[in-house]
């Protein structure tokens, strides 16, 4: 009985020293480094020149095509046109390295898991048009 008072009491110390910080499924997870909104980095931005440029990038399986479009200096619009890629593999690739690219205003984003060589592929194509459209 002397044992179990004793392991109950060391326990009850023991769980006052563990992490004050508690987590929840009802608190929201602070995001990291959300990036700033365009009209906030326009500021000591270099500008691009307006148009629709057109370039493409190697892929796993073959190139892939991309259209960028550039109003007011600033990209607006990436899509892709043409690509010999796994069809249900890269298309929701495309749309998240298309909405990271008009996030961030360039090529440097991170690449999607799965479609990592075809993120190469596409990447490689927005730099061509951004190279285009300085």
């Amino acid at each position: 009985m002397k044992k179990l008072a004793m392991s109950l009491a060391l326990c009850l110390a023991l769980t006052g020293c563990g992490s004050s910080l508690s987590y929840s499924a009802e608190e929201p997870v602070a995001e990291e480094n959300k990036s700033e909104p365009v009209e906030l980095r326009q500021e000591g931005r270099h500008l691009l020149k307006d148009g629709s440029y057109v370039s493409t990038g190697r892929g796993m399986v073959g190139d892939i095509s991309v259209e960028m479009r550039v109003r007011d200096g600033f990209i607006d619009r990436v899509s892709v046109v043409e690509h010999e890629e796994n069809v249900g593999v890269v298309e929701d690739a495309f749309d998240r390295l298309e909405s990271s690219v008009i996030r961030k205003q360039s090529a440097d984003v991170d690449t999607i898991s799965g479609a990592t060589e075809a993120s190469y592929g596409f990447m490689e194509a927005v730099r061509n048009c951004i190279r285009q459209a300085e």
